[in-house]
């Protein structure tokens, strides 16, 4: 893990060498001007950190919260009987650990499913700029919401229907196009089975299912092509009558 903090003064001048300023084009604070900003007193951390890294553990004290800006991070819920369960994907732009708003325990453990890049934000810089800033504020309300929204789509795209249906919504949710073709990232087996609720061998077999049927191909480790996102959309809203 590699890490560097961010002195808000900086980031707002334009300081900070973190991709044209990381804090301030954050799905948080985008909306943020600088006389917001000049009310920040402490830093925020700038993380990088390899693929399968915990971040934090369920029933940790949440004493920050994250903005992801680029990689992908499961959120995972331990059940009392030791099994474990993916609750939501985290995704570029997206806020997560939000319980550090309420003053609580993280809920679920956070892991990264691959390279990341992330802000690490004190639970106090959002305590004090909320109550003297509307606009952050209204950020806070709307990335809420959006990743509630987020996770009820989530349970019902990937848990309803044949598994090749299921992930077939998967790979549209994270394809990137790239030329005439989408590239979509793939995470270990194990893990896409904790998130579809199903052996990590169901979903090998479901792979070389839809590899046989044209609607993906080159099929790696870590990544898979899709031939035709059009294709795969249509076989993924067709699952829905089958």
């Amino acid at each position: 893990m590699t890490m560097k903090t961010i002195e808000i003064k900086n980031a707002w001048q334009g300081n900070s060498d973190c991709n044209a300023c990381t804090i301030r084009s954050s799905a948080l604070f985008a909306e943020l001007n600088e006389e917001d900003f000049s009310k920040i007193h402490s830093p925020i951390d700038d993380l990088r950190i390899e693929a399968n890294t915990g971040i934090y553990s369920q029933g940790e004290s949440a004493e920050y919260l994250f903005t992801l800006r680029e990689g992908f991070i499961k959120l995972l819920h331990l059940n009392s009987d030791g099994s474990e369960r993916i609750v939501r994907l985290v995704m570029p732009g997206d806020l997560f650990g939000m319980e550090a708003l309420l003053g609580e325990a993280y809920s679920h453990a956070a892991s990264t499913l691959s390279n990341v890049h992330l802000c690490r934000i004190p639970k106090a810089i959002i305590a004090s700029l909320g109550e003297e800033s509307p606009r952050l504020h209204r950020q806070i309300v709307k990335k809420w919401g959006e990743a509630l929204v987020q996770s009820e789509s989530w349970f019902s795209e990937i848990n309803t229907g044949r598994i090749e249906v299921r992930l077939a919504r998967f790979l549209l949710r994270v394809a990137k196009s790239s030329g005439d073709i989408a590239v979509a990232p793939l995470f270990k087996r194990e893990d896409m089975g904790l998130m579809m609720d199903v052996k990590f061998e169901t979903i090998s077999r479901a792979l070389a299912s839809m590899a046989e049927q044209g609607l993906i191909s080159n099929i790696s480790r870590l990544s898979i092509q899709i031939p035709s996102m059009e294709n795969l959309k249509k076989f993924s809203q067709a699952g829905l009558n089958a």
